[in-house]
């Protein structure tokens, strides 16, 4: 077993530096652009050639009317960030090169940004409103939401305690720690210093992105992270009928994890994946054994990241999932293709008539 105490005080340093969460890498190349919530886009999903994960949509879906006027399915797509996220960073998207894929394939999509370092509370709170905004310019009746890391949780609470399962169709969470990060539990316990040390990085993070204002709550964002705090939430925060949950799980540093992942309904891909240096040591304190390792991706583990209709495992670390830092290939080790997997997957949301 790995001591957690000692690899604590020799991991939060790193942490704090910005190591368990995505950094970036401005490589000068980034997607088409996106539609935030302040443009408008329209278009239907097209069926795709050779699809890695999922079913081609036979037929591509017409938008139809429902009882109050607005548009139905193909409902547009809506990218949620997670902790350190942001809209784009120049031109790197945080979902890198995705918005532009979903567009070229005919997918209405937008991309929203909230506070980088905050609780699901006020982050959802700031989402919801980038919701109503995306339905109003939209004429659409609900919306596919995507959500990566924390972002699945400002949805779930946009959803169940702010009353938006009547607008949204379908939350997918990739990669959401449902039920905490031991991560989370590590720096919130490193005190008042460290928290300090990591409202400094959140603000200087916010600098760069001013995505919206600038006023980081790292213990918030902690506290709503945590494993204690995710209890809560989840008592509080019960899913509602009417939407659609689904999820994936990461897996790194030559994981195949097959008791974990072989639950998935879409099986356990053989390709095994190469952790970015900067969450090895976060990946190590997450799986607690150096013989029998809880699989995880360096920031979440497979059990922490399963909800709803468990749909499988990635072969990709935390950082791999949005194809951060800047991947323009797909990885030359696992052959994970981050901008493939989200175009078949929203053909698959299509296929289900979403």
């Amino acid at each position: 077993m790995v001591a957690r105490p000692l690899l604590a005080r020799l991991l939060l340093p790193c942490l704090l530096s910005g190591c368990g969460e995505e950094r970036l890498v401005d490589s000068g190349g980034g997607g088409g652009p996106a539609h935030t919530a302040d443009d408008a886009g329209t278009g239907t999903a097209r069926s795709l050639d050779d699809p890695q994960m999922v079913p081609l949509v036979p037929e591509p879906v017409q938008p139809v009317r429902v009882h109050d006027g607005r548009r139905g399915p193909p409902y547009p797509v809506v990218l949620a960030h997670g902790l350190n996220g942001f809209r784009d960073v120049g031109p790197v998207d945080y979902y890198f090169r995705v918005p532009g894929a979903l567009q070229d394939a005919g997918v209405e999509v937008y991309v929203t940004a909230v506070a980088p370092y905050d609780g699901s509370t006020a982050r959802a709170r700031a989402l919801a409103a980038e919701i109503d905004r995306i339905l109003a310019q939209s004429g659409a009746a609900r919306v596919n939401i995507i959500a990566h890391s924390q972002g699945g949780i400002d949805s779930r609470y946009l959803i169940s305690t702010l009353g938006y399962g009547d607008r949204v169709a379908s939350l997918t969470t990739i990669s959401t720690p449902h039920r905490g990060t031991h991560v989370a539990d590590l720096i919130a316990g490193g005190g008042v210093v460290a928290v300090a040390i990591a409202d400094a990085w959140a603000w200087l993070f916010g600098e760069l992105s001013r995505d919206t204002v600038n006023d980081p709550n790292s213990r918030a964002a902690l506290e709503t992270l945590s494993t204690a705090g995710m209890e809560a939430f989840n008592r509080a925060n019960p899913d509602d009928p009417r939407v659609r949950y689904f999820s994936f799980a990461g897996r790194s540093n030559l994981q195949k994890a097959d008791a974990e992942c072989g639950a998935g309904e879409r099986g356990n891909p053989d390709a095994v994946d190469t952790i970015e240096p900067a969450l090895l040591p976060t990946w190590a304190y997450l799986a607690d054994s150096l013989t029998d390792p809880v699989p995880n991706d360096g920031l979440v583990t497979v059990p922490s990241a399963r909800w709803g209709r468990f749909m499988g495992c990635l072969p990709a670390d935390h950082a791999d999932e949005i194809g951060q830092l800047a991947d323009l290939f797909p990885d030359l080790v696992s052959g994970w293709d981050h901008v493939g997997f989200y175009v078949e997957w929203v053909a698959y949301l299509r296929g289900l008539g979403l």
